[in-house]
């Protein structure tokens, strides 16, 4: 089983755990992905960050360490942060983390490289506000419509325990003045991963709500959201800044989390992702065998259309593709597909009105469309409890998928990218097996990684 689980074409180390990405920047013609990393062992019990670089966003270099815990302020762990590249050097922004009897103290700290290889730390640059507890962190950093810089930090009020976002503002990216609190959440506990950047003189606010159990200091439940406001750059104020309503969904699958954006030269903002939600056993379970867990998910350009987030696999990711599948059709309108690889592309257009959709994908997953319903479902096989589990969205028409499996994962795209699926898969056998009703004009081709 452990060959079938491991990846093919998403950033994946070699050994101990990965989680949220971190510092998404291009840097002197390269693309940097830092990601926190136990490499250790396979549990979130150490946190320092590992570094993939890659000229082309397809052929990637794993580096290894790049940011260890090391320093009195940042020894029980290296936490999420972001990257900007001023003055032709890279400034990177994490959450140094140390505790004291039990007893938590966050840190935002800086790191300047001047050739992307050597990272000098540069200390603690914000500290917690009285107003807030402990859980202050992910620094993400963007540059504002004039010439100052800007910091929004996940937060947690210290008193009624309320998540919130807060803001900083630098007139050169190393000295920090705080300018509100930007947004505030009545329902949820905690609000991680905030990134904060505009796009057609529209700003996006992704962040993730946690409900935690405050007593025992444990997250309970999580999810990544978007919505689109207007920000007051003077005044640090936005137009909305009521966490809990006018948000949407970024991924409506089962692992999706933390995502973290980034503007490269060709002015695309891509993103990537954890990808995993899974609970404690099921992590257990799913790495036993392996020598690491977790991976990213593909990098996906932003749009906007219709008011809405659009996602769409970049436009390098093609390349992958090699040759055609043959598709089996039998009389009845249903299809067949058998390979022995383990990965494949499938993109379904021109889909007929009114049609329903219903496809087994490895025995692991079932994909469903309800016309009636205006429902979108996928379907999967908890490797745990061998039970079928839900995720589902209103869908008032479907027009297309597009559909990207790997080893042990699919993601799918919807309407051109209008909503998302993403969802680490367990496994059974060898190969790919694909079958269902044929409702439009589908191609099918592996991927050559």
């Amino acid at each position: 089983m452990k060959q079938f689980v491991r990846q093919k074409f998403h950033l994946e180390p070699n050994i101990g755990l990965l989680n949220d990405p971190n510092g998404l920047v291009q840097y002197k013609g390269i693309y940097y992905v830092f990601f926190q990393w136990n490499r250790f062992e396979k549990n979130h019990t150490y946190k320092e960050w590992g570094l993939f670089t890659s000229k082309n966003l397809i052929d990637w270099n794993f580096k290894g360490s790049a940011i260890i815990p090391d320093q009195e302020y940042d020894l029980n762990g290296v936490y999420s942060g972001s990257s900007y590249v001023i003055n032709d050097k890279l400034y990177i922004f994490y959450t140094g983390n140390r505790k004291y009897e039990n007893r938590r103290k966050s840190s935002q700290c800086l790191v300047i490289s001047k050739n992307g290889r050597n990272f000098l730390k540069k200390g603690i640059i914000i500290n917690t506000p009285t107003k807030y507890s402990e859980h202050f962190r992910d620094p993400k950093i963007f540059k504002g419509k004039e010439k100052d810089y800007f910091i929004v930090v996940g937060a947690q009020t210290a008193e009624t325990k309320q998540g919130a976002i807060v803001l900083y503002r630098s007139p050169e990216g190393e000295n920090w003045r705080y300018i509100s609190e930007l947004a505030i959440s009545q329902k949820y506990q905690m609000v991680e991963c905030p990134d904060l950047f505009s796009i057609e003189n529209k700003y996006i606010l992704l962040y993730c709500l946690q409900h935690r159990d405050n007593e025992k200091d444990i997250p309970l439940k999580s999810f990544a959201v978007y919505k689109i406001v207007d920000l007051d750059e003077a005044t640090g104020r936005l137009d909305d800044n009521n966490l809990d309503e006018n948000y949407f969904m970024m991924d409506y699958g089962f692992d999706f989390y933390a995502p973290q954006t980034f503007k490269d030269d060709k002015n695309r903002r891509i993103l990537w992702a954890w990808m995993s939600r899974m609970n404690d056993d099921e992590e257990e379970a799913f790495a036993k065998l392996q020598d690491s867990i977790h991976c990213l998910t593909i990098p996906r350009e932003i749009l906007i259309k219709n008011g809405r987030l659009y996602q769409k696999p970049i436009e390098e990711l093609y390349r992958l593709l090699a040759e055609k599948i043959e598709i089996e059709k039998q009389s009845d309108g249903q299809f067949d597909i058998v390979n022995d690889r383990h990965s494949m592309y499938l993109k379904l257009k021109d889909i007929a009105s009114g049609q329903d959709i219903d496809w087994t994908v490895k025995d692991e997953i079932k994909i469903n469309y309800s016309y009636k319903k205006k429902e979108f479902a996928l379907y999967r096989l908890n490797w745990l409890t061998n039970n079928w589990d839900k995720k589902s969205c209103d869908l008032e028409s479907l027009m297309d998928l597009e559909i990207w499996i790997d080893n042990s994962s699919i993601e799918i795209f919807i309407n051109a990218g209008e909503k998302v699926f993403s969802s680490r898969i367990y496994p059974k056998h060898q190969g790919i097996s694909i079958s269902g009703n044929l409702c439009g004009d589908l191609s099918v081709r592996n991927i050559d990684k």
